[in-house]
């Protein structure tokens, strides 16, 4: 005779449904957003960029994000999809969802890091990009004060998720969780 299922925990429940809420959504406008770049933006791109290329002096950042730019969209398809699935996964407490949504809390800790690096190039190489676009050459040194508060409250939210992630991790590794996802047969 096995013990009877543990009850379902709350957090577990509100976690799974604020994601499927979330997820949903951003898999909703992704979807969208893919089909709008592959039938008008793609097109229009090509032909801007065969009209006129980049301007020389570009720095490395902002040459890699202009011709990965599409990539970005089909990623952010794909991870908000796969959230979605393992969150209905987790409101139904099957073991792999609760293995998958780990996972992608701690891909999502990653991320929030290489973003907040990521910022720091692009945001880094501004100056220089306005130099090369042609703007002002007063207006790198203007715009410094802007750059630096959009860097530092972009770390302190990049952080600020990194702690949420982990937390979320931290409960769903623990005993009372994974009793939760057990199989349990009569």
């Amino acid at each position: 005779m096995s013990a009877p299922p543990p009850l379902r925990s709350t957090f577990v429940t509100v976690l799974a449904w604020v994601f499927i809420g979330l997820a949903g959504f951003a898999t909703l406008i992704s979807v969208l957003q893919n089909v709008m770049l592959q039938w008008l933006f793609l097109p229009a791109m090509q032909h801007a960029q065969a009209a006129a290329p980049l301007p020389p002096g570009l720095p490395v950042p902002m040459q890699w994000l202009f011709a990965h730019f599409a990539w970005f969209f089909r990623a952010f398809l794909l991870v908000s999809a796969t959230t979605l699935i393992a969150a209905v996964g987790l409101l139904r407490r099957h073991e792999w969802a609760r293995q998958l949504f780990i996972g992608l809390m701690g891909f999502a800790i990653v991320y929030q890091i290489l973003g907040l690096a990521w910022q720091w190039w692009i945001m880094g190489s501004m100056p220089a990009f306005m130099q090369a676009s042609g703007a002002p050459a007063d207006m790198g040194a203007a715009m410094h004060g802007f750059i630096r508060a959009m860097q530092v409250f972009g770390s302190l939210t990049a952080l600020g998720f990194c702690v949420l992630f982990g937390w979320i991790i931290r409960r769903l590794r623990s005993a009372q969780a994974r009793d939760e996802f057990r199989s349990w047969k009569p």
